[in-house]
């Protein structure tokens, strides 16, 4: 007689091997990958429109093509690894956006730059959904929400540490070197890593591929053999990896709050941080002191990113514990915008920036968490996807517009006060986000989340 098993029971009651904590990792650094290209560009920038001729500005196309071909792989190729698995799109996105990368190098005109950027963004876009994904299924339930948080802060590191080579990189070889090492990262990463990188193993048993499935659950419960012959049982599972499936069996209302979250949440950090050491400057803030608090603002994402997570999966009210991040920047600009008019000191302004980091990038990388947990396996990567482009549409929009209210002569400390709102409407989303999520558990309705992860996104 054919016993069963439940693969997220067995993940849930096994201490977190080594092997997880090595999925983990890896994972960590396509994301660190991802950060240290993506903010590559803006360090680069200065030197390449000397290199080229032009005004800084004319990088604007750059800038937007990356995030375009990122949106664009979000949409329609990360969704794929629900039907070819995570490490294959993995591996092909990672791929594209190495080989992409290093002929930024040779670019000698902003168009060719542009294409560039785009297919790496292309590459990228697949990758790391799937990364985020990936990590996720690896975590107990119990340590879920931590992890992805951990992952989105891998990019904030990443963007940190691009920031310090670039400081001797680019004086002493141009930007064009800079973006070659930004290619060459995600390559040596994939050589590196390819081989101790496992596909989903949610995956593999929706796959029917048993024995590959009892040998990672030997390696992640040691304690316990598992056999080919064991029936795997998964949460039940759409049909497909379409998109309507994220809108049926009563995830509509839930999708659209988690798409809503993300925008918003990514709206306001890439509102106000594209423009903080702008806006710090105007008010009288001196040069030097405005770039250290812009990456005090980044150091402060990666602690609220890791708080917020932490709290997300500890504490009793679960995912409403992401609204100290909304409640961090809307006190933090306020009274960044009262002390930088008044002359504010240097370490009052670093700390407040700290603060806004906290809350602005922390909400934005744990919300990731909520996107990665709320759908079963067999449509985990198209949810994630679509999570993901659709917040990165406001991290498209919110730069243009800082900058539009800006050129319009506004008080650079009115606009960092109208940060604020997008700040609020994420906060009220993840209240109501919440809310449904109780009321639907309570109720005995439909969760649009696993059986083993509801729990946790309800009540921690």
């Amino acid at each position: 007689m054919t016993s069963s098993v439940r693969i997220t029971e067995v993940i849930d009651r096994a201490p977190v091997s080594r092997f997880q904590w090595r999925v983990i990792a890896i994972c960590l650094a396509l994301a660190f990958a991802d950060g240290f290209n993506v903010l590559s560009i803006g360090y680069a920038i200065p030197s390449l429109a000397n290199s080229y001729g032009v005004p800084p500005a004319d990088f604007s196309i750059v800038v937007m093509a990356a995030l375009v071909g990122e949106i664009l792989s979000n949409f329609l190729i990360a969704p794929l690894a629900d039907r070819y698995g995570r490490k294959r799109i993995m591996g092909l996105g990672i791929l594209v956006f190495g080989l992409a990368a290093l002929p930024s190098f040779f670019a000698t005109s902003v168009l060719a730059l542009a294409v560039c950027r785009f297919v790496a963004g292309l590459g990228i876009g697949a990758a790391v959904p799937n990364g985020f994904a990936l990590g996720n299924e690896y975590s107990p339930s119990r340590l879920k929400a931590t992890t992805v948080t951990v992952l989105s802060s891998g990019t904030a590191v990443g963007g940190l540490v691009v920031g310090l080579i670039a400081s001797r990189v680019v004086p002493m070889h141009g930007g064009e070197a800079l973006l070659l090492v930004a290619g060459i990262v995600p390559l040596t990463i994939l050589v590196g890593t390819w081989r101790w990188l496992p596909e989903s193993v949610e995956f593999l048993a929706k796959a029917g591929r048993t024995t590959k499935v009892a040998s990672i659950l030997d390696k992640i419960d040691t304690r316990t053999p598992h056999s080919a012959d064991t029936e795997y049982l998964l949460p039940p599972q759409p049909v497909g990896a379409r998109v309507a499936a994220l809108f049926v069996r009563g995830r509509a209302t839930l999708t659209v709050l988690i798409w809503s979250m993300m925008f918003f949440a990514l709206f306001g950090s890439y509102f106000v941080l594209s423009w903080l050491a702008t806006i710090l400057t105007d008010n009288g803030v001196q040069d030097s002191a405005a770039l250290l608090a812009t990456s005090l603002a980044t150091l402060g994402g990666i602690v609220g990113a890791l708080v917020l997570g932490v709290a997300m999966d500890r504490t009793r009210i679960g995912v409403a514990a992401a609204v100290l991040g909304p409640l961090a920047t809307i006190a933090s600009v306020s009274l960044l915008a009262s002390i930088s008019t008044g002359g504010g000191s240097t370490v009052a302004v670093g700390a407040l920036c700290f603060t806004l980091g906290f809350g602005a990038i922390g909400l934005a990388a744990a919300l990731t968490s909520v996107a990665a947990q709320a759908y079963p396996t067999a449509v985990r990567a198209t949810g994630i996807g679509w999570a993901f482009g659709v917040s990165r549409m406001g991290g498209l929009f919110a730069p243009a517009l800082g900058g539009a209210l800006l050129a319009t002569s506004m008080a650079s400390s009115t606009v960092l006060l109208l940060s604020a709102i997008p700040a609020a409407i994420a906060g009220v989303l993840v209240v109501c986000f919440a809310v449904t999520l109780r009321r639907r558990k309570g109720s005995g309705g439909p969760v649009d989340v696993e059986s083993s992860s509801a729990s946790v996104l309800v009540s921690g």
